[in-house]
């Protein structure tokens, strides 16, 4: 039910929430962030992309008629270390939508108001680019680490602190206050955003809601409230000639000149903080001499690599050989890993470096550093993940993969679900691997949500579709009432075609009475028999993807199936996906697929 003043407010929405502001959310930002997180959609939400006009009118509608309430959101266990995890929130693609939005009408008003220029962070543009960056856009944090080392080099200590708990200690009344002191943007925006965040924070047993903590989310809107919430801190640490200091989000580094000065301007710091409710983390604060911070922040490897990066760039595109630089970096990640030189400060930074540059130069990395940074690394998991997708996979690789799926050392839910990601995109060339991914298979526990979804996923590539349709009728009382699995569930329908299961699993669906299905079903059915989807679908399943292995997402793949089905597609267009998309049929799983389905 509304209120008398609701449609004063909603004037104001109106602009944010225009359908054109949607579509242009969604086809710029949004799009591209549904696809970072870590549960994928069956179909990439293509059936909401085709329709985005219509669609955009009727979340408006929605929006402005004051019918909007965010819908359920999933929630993953990301390991940190030792076994402990953050919660990451996947809201819904409208719901993301809805938050990116008032994300930018809210930076548009924020943008140029920071008291400093020591504090970084920008919204992600995804027009221009997709490096994954933790927060803000990757540009925003290589000028952190740039003013971070200036000062490095100059100063005689340096402290280096975080705040404990960041996101989950965040109170509304101080957000409020904070945001109110340095913007004019309209109390509407402010209190929508909050709305939102706080209805997808986690509330566990029917526990009553308390007016604290942001959900982390792989969106700007909760990061941008989060950065603005320190611009108090950001002035206090400015007014003082004698210190520098950077900050980005909670990673606040300061710079003095003597131990006497680090140790009262942590105080301080502390003590402001605590103003707001929040405090530093003590056992992350450490005063550092100019020495120890040089080793710390690795200056020297930093400025190594960047050499070693722009010789390699350089020579790739003088198309020269690379033996040498591959070399060099199979001996550095060797040596480091033997020395453990990647254990202390930034260095699993400078890890993460070098495999990029592995994957560069085509270095091979032992088997046994893989599985050990798998087990034992998590925060370098998907460097490693990524690594392993950019060549063919051999036996021996997964063989770590599968020892690693059963060791038991994968606490969190997006280890496996990322290895799933991962390795549905990796190509296979022989079937020698096989034992080992049906061990990986089997180690999802399909009970569990994250557990049934990895198995799908996987199982929609390596497995049988009787294996198949097993998994999904003893887990159907699971997946039926979740809308995600049910698109999921949906999406597999090309997989099916022709297939002796084919009448089973389309009754499975039939009774699940899901949305998700319904919504992914039909969106193949008419892939595969209409022409104008068929069209509307041409550009996007022509171009392949070089960062896959396989050359193309898995949902793509399923939706090409569906399209190279088509009976009322041309027949050249037909050809020129089955050309340009060669590398998938490479992979001798896509190809049994295509060969059951005729295909080629």
């Amino acid at each position: 039910m509304k209120s008398p003043r609701f449609d004063i407010r909603a004037a104001k929405l109106k602009k944010i929430f225009a359908p054109a502001n949607i579509e242009r959310i969604w086809r710029e930002k949004v799009r591209t962030s549904m696809k970072d997180q870590f549960i994928n959609d069956g179909i990439e939400h293509f059936d909401f992309h085709l329709a985005r006009k219509l669609e955009s009118k009727k979340l408006s509608h929605i929006i402005l008629s004051g019918s909007y309430a965010p819908q359920k959101a999933q929630r993953i266990l990301v390991e940190k270390s030792k076994g402990l995890c953050r919660q990451l929130v996947i809201p819904t693609f409208r719901d993301a939508i809805v938050l990116q939005c008032l994300s930018d009408a809210l930076y548009a008003e924020i943008k140029g108001k920071a008291p400093t220029k020591n504090s970084f962070f920008e919204p992600k543009d995804h027009k221009f680019s997709t490096v994954p960056s933790g927060y803000g856009t990757f540009a925003a944090w290589l000028n952190f680490q740039k003013a971070l080392f200036n000062f490095s080099k100059s100063r005689n200590f340096i402290v280096v602190t975080d705040i404990a708990n960041y996101y989950d200690s965040i109170s509304y009344v101080h957000l409020r206050n904070a945001i109110s002191a340095i913007t004019e943007a309209d109390e509407c925006i402010i209190d929508m955003l909050i709305y939102i965040l706080s209805d997808l924070l986690w509330q566990p047993d029917y526990t009553p809601r308390v007016e604290v903590g942001l959900p982390q989310i792989n969106l700007d809107a909760p990061r941008l409230l989060a950065h603005c919430f320190l611009y108090e801190l950001d002035a206090f640490l400015a007014s003082d000639p004698n210190r520098d200091f950077v900050r980005y989000m909670d990673d606040i580094d300061i710079g003095v000149d003597t131990i006497v000065d680090a140790k009262q301007a942590l105080k301080a710091v502390d003590l402001v903080l605590q103003t707001k409710q929040v405090r530093l983390n003590s056992g992350k604060t450490v005063i550092l001499t100019r020495a120890e911070a040089i080793r710390h922040f690795r200056l020297f490897e930093n400025a190594r690599m960047d050499a070693v990066k722009a010789s390699i760039e350089w020579r790739r595109k003088k198309d020269l050989p690379l033996d040498r630089q591959r070399r060099l970096v199979e001996l550095r990640i060797k040596d480091g890993i033997k020395r453990k030189k990647f254990d202390s400060g930034n260095g699993e930074k400078i890890l993460k470096r070098w495999l990029g540059l592995a994957a560069q130069t085509n270095a091979k990395v032992p088997p046994q550093i893989l599985e050990q940074i798998i087990k034992l690394r998590p925060s370098v998991r998907e460097n490693i993940y990524s690594l392993i997708r950019s060549r063919p996979l051999t036996p021996s690789v997964a063989a770590v993969l599968a020892n690693c799926a059963t060791s038991g050392l994968l606490v969190d839910d997006a280890a496996m679900v990322s290895m799933a990601n991962y390795l549905v995109e990796t190509l296979v060339k022989t079937k020698h691997s096989h034992s080992h991914v049906q061990n990986i298979i089997n180690s999802n526990d399909s009970t569990l949500y994250y557990g049934l979804h990895s198995k799908l996923w996987l199982q929609s590539k390596y497995a049988s579709t009787t294996e198949l349709l097993k998994t999904l009728v003893d887990a159907e009382q699971l997946w039926v009432s979740d809308e995600r699995l049910g698109r999921l569930a949906g999406s597999f329908l090309p997989i099916f075609y022709s297939s002796p299961e084919e009448t089973s699993f389309k009754s499975l669906l039939d009774r699940s009475l899901n949305n998700g299905v319904r919504e992914a079903y039909k969106f193949h059915i008419k892939l595969s028999e209409d022409e104008k989807t068929f069209q509307s679908m041409f550009n996007a399943l022509k171009s392949p993807n070089t960062t896959r292995g396989t050359g193309i997402t898995h949902a793509k793949f399923l939706c090409l199936m569906s399209a190279l089905r088509n009976p009322n597609a041309p027949a050249a267009q037909i050809n020129t996906l089955k050309i340009n998309n060669k590398t998938v049929f490479q992979d001798t799983y896509y190809k049994n697929i295509s060969t059951r389905l005729k295909i080629i």
